[in-house]
């Protein structure tokens, strides 16, 4: 048992994250896996974008840097291009100082991509995106195209408002499924077809207002119709009414409530403990992770094989610590939206490259330090050195300390797996940012049926009922709500998003007791939560 040195709370390192860490060649953690986690969310701004000027060219653009931040950013288009060269940058490793403090001194000089994305298609307004076509106001989407307003989507068609889909196509204000077809607002429904308002069914189709279903058809509120039935019962279930969406909304959520819960999410997986954990095997105190195996404390990441510390990393990963989105990365510490690359340490924004220390932006590149090119035995004679003095300042093995990020914490990604007020905040010496900016009052009054909407809606601006920030609607938006019955919503995309968030369990585990056989669980659900939570026995016999 440790100690964390940040929230003073006592954490475990067993034997097999011994056996781990002597791999990786580092010390054993001093914080614990919350605080890890939330210190690599600091460094992350997935959703909240800013109008600045490329510093290359001078033209607008959209960026996930606010304009007073002090960094040199470019746009996508340039900092792809061989207009620059961040090889210009390289500068010579400072025994005399900490590693940390000259590496942020890089990370202030080398161009900055205003928006992370690669191998897009007409997807400039995304985030973290790899292989989209035609998506908009996207984060972490990968070999996916038509989406709009969605997070961690995988191999998607034609999604709206929805948080992690994989394998989906035409779904609306969904989360956590796989295989599902033509659904709105379904949670943990995987393979459901022409079905609405679901909690927890599995290969279920036309189906409305359904929970803890399995292979069923023609149900509403969970009671068999037949064919005939079902269809005069739907006749008047009009979801293109905003009125009548709201009232749908607030009785699946009546309805969900009486539903039993079975401890975690955990499906066709061996081993496993966490939530959201979907064909892995031995991943442990994991939360969002796909097809991956002999893992620990991995967020929303995917493709995994022995990777401790990661946080939306995906596609072919190995050997990674205490890093964040390195898709098809292997034997990486410390390193930050690197894509195609293998033994990198405290590196970001680098592609297809390898061998690679405390690099920013470097492309097809090999054996360099601080942005320098060295040959491989120059290299491999100053690393060690190097590490050695990592080891001696207490830096080697640890993620870049809080104060490095170039984003206040309520615009990070850390506020969604720990809240913290203003003064909490700041009380912790971290950055805090609040929009003064004067929004444009909604003249336009939007009418409660889609069939009454017309074309010139995407000229107006229109006003968050919520936080009264302004957004639009743009051509293909309305196409889609058009050919799905679906309202104008009326809350601005980031509102949604939260709005969504909040049917998401906390990524931590509690001990419970389950409300049938009272045996000792592990379950997101903490215990002072209403919920009937079942142990998975009892949830099996119960469900089938």
């Amino acid at each position: 048992m440790k100690t964390c040195s940040q929230c003073q709370s006592s954490f475990e390192v067993r034997e097999e994250d011994r056996a781990f860490y002597q791999r990786m060649d580092v010390q054993e953690p001093t914080l614990c896996s919350n605080c890890r986690q939330r210190r690599r969310a600091m460094f992350r701004n997935e959703l909240n974008f800013y109008r600045r000027r490329c510093d290359f060219s001078g033209a607008d653009l959209i960026s996930m840097y606010r304009p007073e931040i002090p960094v040199t950013v470019y746009s996508p288009k340039v900092w792809w291009s061989d207009q620059w060269n961040p090889m210009d940058y390289g500068v010579d490793f400072d025994f005399s100082k900490s590693f940390f403090e000259q590496f942020q001194a890089l990370r202030k000089r080398v161009p900055r991509l205003s928006l992370y994305g690669k191998n897009n298609e007409n997807s400039d307004y995304t985030n973290h995106t790899d292989h989209a076509k035609n998506c908009y106001m996207c984060a972490d989407v990968g070999f996916s195209e038509d989406c709009f307003y969605s997070k961690w989507i995988i191999d998607c068609r034609d999604l709206v408002d929805s948080y992690q889909l994989e394998k989906s196509e035409r779904c609306y204000g969904s989360f956590y499924s796989v295989g599902a077809y033509d659904s709105k607002f379904i949670y943990l429904a995987d393979n459901s077809q022409n079905a609405d308002f679901l909690y927890n069914c599995k290969s279920v189709k036309n189906a409305l207002m359904c929970w803890n279903l399995r292979q069923k058809e023609y149900y509403i509120e969970n009671k068999s119709y037949s064919k005939e039935a079902y269809l005069k019962a739907l006749e008047s279930y009009d979801t293109g009414s905003y009125k009548k969406l709201e009232s749908y909304k607030d009785r699946y959520a009546s309805l969900v409530r009486q539903a039993i819960r079975k401890p975690a999410e955990i499906i066709n997986s061996e081993n496993c403990t966490g939530d959201y954990v979907y064909h892995s095997k031995n991943v442990y105190d994991s939360f969002g992770v796909i097809e991956s195996q002999d893992s620990r404390y991995c967020y929303d990441s995917g493709h995994l094989k022995d990777c401790y510390d990661t946080y939306e990393s995906a596609f072919d990963c190995e050997l990674q610590y205490e890093s964040y989105a390195c898709n098809r990365g292997k034997f990486l510490m410390g390193c930050m939206v690197c894509y195609d690359v293998s033994d990198l340490f405290y590196s970001e924004m680098c592609h297809n490259s390898s061998d690679l220390f405390g690099c920013i932006g470097l492309r097809y590149k090999k054996y360099c330090i601080l942005n320098k090119q060295y040959s491989k035995e120059a290299y491999e004679a100053l690393l060690p050195k190097i590490i050695a003095h990592l080891k001696q300042t207490g830096e080697w093995g640890e993620f870049f300390p809080n104060e490095m990020t170039f984003f206040a914490y309520n615009e990070s990604a850390a506020p969604e797996f720990f809240p913290m007020t203003q003064e909490a905040v700041l009380g912790m010496g971290w950055q805090w940012y609040e929009d003064e900016k004067e929004y444009q009052l909604q003249t336009y009054q939007i009418p409660d049926h889609i069939n009454e909407v017309s074309d010139s809606i995407v000229n107006e601006v229109l006003a968050c009922e919520k936080c009264d920030k302004n957004y639009r609607i743009i051509t293909k938006e309305l196409q889609f709500y058009q050919s799905n019955n679906l309202p104008i919503p009326r809350s601005c995309p980031l509102c949604r998003y939260h709005e969504r968030l909040q049917w998401r369990n906390p990524y931590q585990l509690f001990n419970r007791h389950c409300a049938k056989c009272s045996a000792e669980i592990q379950t997101s659900y903490a215990p002072d939560r209403p919920e009937t939570v079942y142990c998975e026995s009892c949830y099996l016999k119960e469900v089938y």
